[in-house]
């Protein structure tokens, strides 16, 4: 009969170093106690559950480094329990960002580059983790582009490469629900452009993914691109770049899931320019 006593031992205090590791060091975010104790610039802090750290440094050449650092500090219960399930192992959200990057770089896309993450998790939870990276390549987001740039052609370079990546993602069987365009940094100046994804927390992996999947990514990425930024004639051309003849087929399911989530405060910036 399968023991389940393992499931439920103690977990080890857990910290991987990818890269930089004389920089993590020097920083003192080697060790748990150091990533808890560090202070630095406030990007963006989640009511106290989690926050983002901005850590301008050098490297080990003495050359500029950018360094993000998120740290979970109150992390669901539901999750812990969740990849108990799955794994029979405590997963942190940490841990999970981190695979979910590298299961991305191994389909050929590109996210920020790895650096470190640590984790301290109980019998059925997570009870703290982190994880650090470097700055994403490229200089703005897709949601930066669609707001500042008036370039049609330029424009049409960057969503027609983004359709295909996505499809490439997709291929790869990754589907990705927080494909928004903020997470999206695009360099420009290479050909095709290239994307750089960030925040990988959640990805599902499944080959092949159902139409009910890759709608969901689509849209997303449709209500992060609000009305009057992007015009009809742009979604379109977008949606034929993706999915070609199976276009038809699939917008109905991007439209349902849109509806879905214009219910939620997050995305009322879909239609606020209309509101005026």
């Amino acid at each position: 009969m399968l023991s389940i006593a393992p499931v439920f031992a103690m977990v080890s205090p857990v910290v991987v170093i990818a890269r930089h590791r004389a920089v993590v060091e020097r920083l003192h975010l080697g060790t748990l106690p150091g990533v808890k104790a560090f202070s630095g610039e406030l990007v963006k802090n989640h009511r106290g559950r989690r926050d983002i750290l901005r850590i301008r440094t050098t490297d080990e050449r003495g050359r500029e480094l950018t360094l993000f650092l998120k740290r979970n500090w109150r992390p669901y219960k539901k999750d812990g329990l969740r990849s108990l399930l799955r794994r029979r192992a405590v997963w942190s959200a940490s841990r999970e960002e981190w695979n979910n990057a590298l299961a991305l770089q191994q389909a050929g896309l590109q996210t920020a580059p790895l650096v470190a993450y640590g984790e301290e998790c109980g019998p059925a939870w997570e009870k703290f983790s982190f994880i650090l990276t470097a700055a994403a390549d490229g200089d703005r987001t897709v949601q930066d582009i669609l707001r500042e740039s008036h370039n049609g052609a330029g424009r049409r370079r960057v969503l027609d490469a983004l359709a295909l990546e996505v499809e490439k993602m997709h291929a790869a069987g990754l589907a990705w629900p927080d494909l928004f365009t903020r997470h999206l940094f695009v360099n420009e100046t290479a050909v095709p452009p290239q994307f750089c994804l960030i925040d990988t927390a959640r990805l599902e992996a499944r080959r092949p993914l159902s139409r009910r999947q890759r709608a969901r990514d689509l849209a997303a990425l449709h209500v992060t691109a609000p009305l009057h930024l992007v015009t009809p004639r742009e979604r379109l051309r977008f949606a034929l770049v993706y999915a070609g003849a199976e276009v038809r087929a699939l917008l109905p399911f991007i439209a349902r899931r849109a509806k879905r989530l214009l219910k939620r405060r997050k995305f009322r910036d879909f239609c606020a320019s209309l509101n005026h």
